[in-house]
């Protein structure tokens, strides 16, 4: 079934993931390292105008020893994601006469620490693609099926400028008994402040004339603080 805890937790899996590579990080001291990012959400002006609802803003906290030079090294890393979701009529997305609606689309930020040390950055994900991170996405839930690369785009993220992933699976919604084709966009991670910002959105296709739009609106609304 498809939820918008799954693309959520995907999501998140592939931030904290990527985190986790950080295994280059110098030795510094018996001290851990603590990186924490920026909370980063898409602004009430432009949730008004997609009709996106906020979910919520929660923390993930990674710690991790490494091993350095026969030392240990402790590096703990505060991730942020904002979740936000909007419902939509399952007549208008199935082939199936449900007079109900489902959160159907959903638009997820994350944000993660550059995790810089002596002026270099140890976080991987500044290098993956769109298509490294939706791997990640797919492989951590089992209500994706079919997913593949269909295109990419260049897009705005927080006012920077980075590439659009454009993805197609199948799925099933979890709130009605109807198969749906979901279309995703994944932007790779673009520098906000000290941070790493990538985003999610996902929607059934059929409305994707509308909600593509919406979605590449709140991606480019993004903004830090809370």
């Amino acid at each position: 079934m498809f939820t918008r805890r799954d693309v959520l937790a995907g999501a998140t899996v592939a931030v904290a993931a990527s985190t986790a590579g950080c295994s280059a990080i110098p030795f510094i001291g018996d001290e851990p390292l603590e990186f924490e990012a920026t909370q980063t959400t898409v602004p009430a002006s432009t949730r008004d105008e997609t009709g996106y609802e906020e979910q919520g803003v929660t923390e993930n906290v990674i710690e991790r020893t490494f091993e350095v030079g026969g030392q240990s090294q402790d590096v703990i890393v505060t991730n942020w994601q904002a979740e936000y979701d909007k419902a939509i009529e399952v007549s208008d997305i199935a082939d199936a006469p449900v007079e109900q609606s489902a959160r159907a689309a959903i638009f997820t930020v994350l944000s993660t620490p550059q995790v810089s040390v002596l002026g270099q950055s140890f976080n991987p994900i500044e290098d993956m693609d769109s298509s490294e991170l939706a791997g990640r996405v797919e492989g951590n839930f089992e209500s994706l099926e079919n997913l593949e690369q269909v295109g990419e785009e260049g897009a705005l993220v927080a006012g920077q400028e980075t590439t659009a992933g454009e993805f197609s699976a199948d799925a099933q919604l979890s709130e009605a008994p109807v198969d749906i084709e979901l279309a995703l966009h994944i932007t790779e991670a673009v520098e906000v402040g000290e941070d790493f910002v990538v985003t999610v959105g996902a929607y059934p296709r059929r409305v994707g004339e509308v909600e593509r739009e919406n979605v590449f609106s709140m991606m480019e609304a993004v903004e830090q603080g809370e």
